[in-house]
């Protein structure tokens, strides 16, 4: 069974989300002064602390840099993240 736990995902903001650090605290702050549905990157295990924020679901995937500069999709970014954050890297040790 696979295991869905610290992979990064992209999603409409629902309103109850914050951040840890001030430049997406202020970005967040900026589209919900907008008004306007915008999107958020969230990670399975923390649904409410925002990684990062724009207007479309396509910027937010986007936005990390390896997936910017075209190194990776965002399919094979996540995993990396997932696999980094749950401390496996992927090689099986003897």
């Amino acid at each position: 069974m696979k295991t869905r736990k610290f992979r990064p995902y992209v999603r409409r903001a629902r309103g109850d989300e914050h951040a840890d650090n001030w430049r997406m605290a202020f970005r967040l702050a900026f589209y919900r002064e907008l008004g306007k549905p915008f999107y958020v990157m969230v990670q399975h295990g923390f649904p409410r602390l925002v990684m990062e924020v724009g207007p479309s679901r396509r910027e937010v995937a986007m936005s990390p840099m390896s997936v910017a500069r075209k190194w990776n999709t965002f399919r094979k970014w996540s995993a990396q993240i997932q696999r980094l954050a749950s401390g496996s890297n992927g090689k099986e040790r003897s």
